[in-house]
């Protein structure tokens, strides 16, 4: 393989990657649905003017779900948009751009008497911005997955606590 379809492969890779992460918060936004429309069963069946040590039981483990989903919503935003800020991905010239810079190239060349290939620069020019490109959005992308990631801890840490809200009520309902 070339080099310069090497890097152009990585470059599109990355590219990839950028599409499938902001695809990939779909589900955990899903999982936030179905947690929360679970708290709130279980809350609309607390009767809070007479709490129970059990009543007491379930809504700190309501509270410590929903501290748990507001670190989960905060994460899918830094995944998703990183904020308000946003990502800024590197994108490569329009192949206008690209074509230009050729021509001059190999017109500079030609005026100045450098024997050089024209080509063969023209071709390390590209494989330079690919490098730079593909390293930034490859930065962008790690830092976007490593919020997916503490979103899913966070999301699984809930699911586990809400199982275990759900059984309580269960139980407290059944005694």
């Amino acid at each position: 393989m070339d080099r310069l379809s090497f890097y152009k492969s990585f470059y599109e890779t990355e590219l990839r990657k950028k599409d499938d992460l902001d695809k990939s918060i779909n589900n955990p936004i899903l999982i936030i649905t179905i947690i929360f429309g679970i708290i709130s069963y279980i809350s609309q069946k607390v009767n809070f003017e007479c709490l129970l040590k059990t009543d007491f039981i379930i809504v700190a483990l309501i509270l410590i779900i929903s501290l748990l989903l507001c670190k989960s919503i905060f994460h899918i935003i830094l995944s998703y948009n990183n904020g308000i800020k946003g990502y800024n991905y590197e994108v490569l010239g329009t192949n206008t751009d690209f074509e230009s810079y050729r021509k001059n190239l190999i017109e500079y060349n030609e005026n100045e008497g450098i024997d050089s290939d024209s080509e063969k620069e023209f071709e390390e020019s590209i494989i330079t911005e690919l490098i730079k490109c593909s390293d930034v959005n490859n930065d962008l992308n790690i830092k976007r997955t490593y919020q997916i990631y503490l979103t899913k801890k966070y999301l699984i840490i809930s699911l586990i606590i809400a199982f275990a809200t759900f059984i309580i009520h269960l139980l407290k309902q059944i005694i």
